[in-house]
């Protein structure tokens, strides 16, 4: 018998992690963080102590109660038994997670759980997730590779442990990077062999067939699912939109699903309640307007591995004569999802309109390193672009602010907001003391409001209502189960006597 649990995603905005069983296999979509969750117990300058292993994520409720789908080899300290009080549970094998995209609230769990279960994605997430490891930091980040932690009195330390790197199993679907992508695979040893690439024809994870539809959504690399089961084929949208540069990408997907007949329907609700959708191409006329006009500075404060924000603001640069100049952590994306697009899609830090921010510090990364010793001539100190403020779009957001002490912005600054809404009180916070800074330095602050469809230089990652109902409608499923969402209700009532339409709750499961 078919059937799928919940986990998470359920009532809230992300951290899906859902279980599919068939016969002998299980397989998971997506394993990310909940923030709504997380957020309940920490914050910034308050969070799970790595050194306690799988403690803190297992009794704050951060992972699903699955005893025997962790990593309890190596992320258990003797003192701090994760499973205490806990009503825990088994599952057996499973034979692979298939990965929507490259975002935290649907990966960002990933380093506990078993580093032999294969994980199903696009090569261009492989680059994300891979280069998101390698500018984080300890066990927590290890999303492709993993270390065994050494143990210690104190607890689990990844300092001086001297086991080898070990990389997950991989196996890439949905438009497998070219021979370029190779160049990155091979980059450092440490990565191993990968699993087999595949284009988008049906393979195999456990005895279940599985196929990945590119999707249009505000990373690169998103993709939907459609798996083959013994109750009828189970489409997963993950998080899509159909109003960015790629659009065509999603309702071509909403055809293809139609095709399978599906029998369910897993959909992404974020922005059920919501009807406007303001596109890409609008944020970039209303930006180039204002910088434009701009005399000094203009800053470009976009969400962290938007790629094609960051190619927004580079048509922009040019169009104004400006230099776009990102931090290192940006170039440093920027280079491997190149390589793992292979294809011209992704802008190439040869660009003569990209520079480099070289920011003082008092010591540089590895990761850094290589950066600055690879393409030197385009690194750009803070007094350079201090002299010449009308000649620079700087991509940074609000943890890079402090580096207008050093720019000093002239009259005419201006800092373009084309992030998402503050969601949360830590986002609204910083806000705040974004606000502080700007008025310290008389820079004009433009965006920001409290809704995303009132910002004129944001669009969002998804779906509005309506164009969420359009792909019900293409796709004809018979049942609809809504995640990532605070009203999946919305959906019951709009799809009254259209198709059936089932409400998840958390670790129940669904008999499909």
């Amino acid at each position: 018998m078919a059937r799928l649990t919940c986990y998470d995603g359920v009532g809230c905005i992300g951290g899906n992690k859902i279980l599919l069983e068939d016969g002998g296999t299980k397989l998971w979509l997506d394993f990310g963080t909940n923030y709504s969750q997380w957020g309940k117990f920490y914050e910034e300058y308050l969070k799970p102590k790595t050194c306690a292993g799988l403690y803190e994520p297992i009794q704050m409720g951060l992972l699903p109660p699955i005893r025997d789908l962790y990593r309890e080899d190596d992320l258990v300290y003797p003192d701090a038994d994760p499973w205490h009080g806990i009503e825990a549970q088994s599952i057996g094998d499973v034979r692979g997670i298939l990965l929507s995209h490259a975002h935290l609230d649907h990966m960002g769990m990933l380093p506990y759980v078993h580093k032999e279960i294969p994980v199903y994605c696009s090569g261009m997430t492989f680059a994300v997730a891979t280069v998101t490891q390698e500018t984080g930091t300890g066990a927590s980040v290890q999303y492709c590779r993993v270390k065994s932690p050494k143990l210690t009195e104190t607890g689990l330390t990844l300092s001086g442990a001297s086991g080898p790197i070990e990389p997950r199993p991989f196996v890439f679907v949905a438009g497998c990077p070219g021979g370029a992508f190779s160049e990155f695979r091979s980059d450092e040893p440490a990565r191993g062999k990968l699993g087999p690439a595949a284009g988008e024809r049906p393979l195999k994870c456990g005895d279940l067939k599985v196929r990945a539809f590119p999707v249009d959504h505000s990373i690169y690399g998103a993709c939907a699912w459609a798996i083959e089961t013994s109750a009828g084929c189970v489409v997963y949208t993950g998080d899509l939109r159909c109003h960015g540069r790629q659009a065509e990408l999603t309702w071509r997907f909403a055809e293809e699903a139609g095709k399978l007949k599906p029998r369910v329907l897993i959909i992404e609700g974020t922005r059920i309640d919501k009807e406007d959708t303001r596109s890409e191409e609008q944020v970039r006329q209303r930006a180039l307007d204002e910088v434009k006009k701009a005399k000094g500075l203009v800053v470009a404060d976009f969400g962290p591995r938007n790629i094609e924000r960051l190619a927004l603001f580079l048509d922009i640069a040019k169009e104004t004569g400006r230099t776009l100049l990102l931090t290192p952590k940006d170039a440093y994306l920027l280079k491997y999802m190149a390589l793992a697009a292979g294809n011209g899609d992704v802008p190439s830090l040869n660009d003569q309109s990209i520079a480099i921010y070289s920011e003082y510090e008092a010591s540089t990364s590895a990761w850094k390193k290589g950066i600055n010793e690879k393409y030197p001539e385009k690194l750009i100190r803070p007094e350079n672009v201090a002299k010449h403020q009308d000649k620079f779009i700087c991509c940074f957001s609000f943890f890079d602010v402090n580096e207008l002490a050093y720019i000093k912005p002239v009259a005419g600054s201006i800092w373009i907001y084309s992030s998402c809404e503050a969601f949360n009180e830590d986002m609204r916070i910083d806000l705040v003391r974004l606000g502080e800074w700007l008025r310290h330095h008389e820079m004009v602050f433009m965006g920001g409001d409290d809704e995303d469809e009132k910002n004129p230089f944001h669009a969002s990652g998804h779906a509005c209502r309506s164009d969420l109902l359009k792909l019900v409608d293409i796709i004809r499923p018979e049942v609809v189960i809504p995640v990532h969402t605070e009203k999946p209700e919305l959906f019951k009532e709009a799809l009254a006597g259209r198709c059936g339409v089932l409400l998840p709750e958390r670790g129940v499961p669904i008999d499909l």
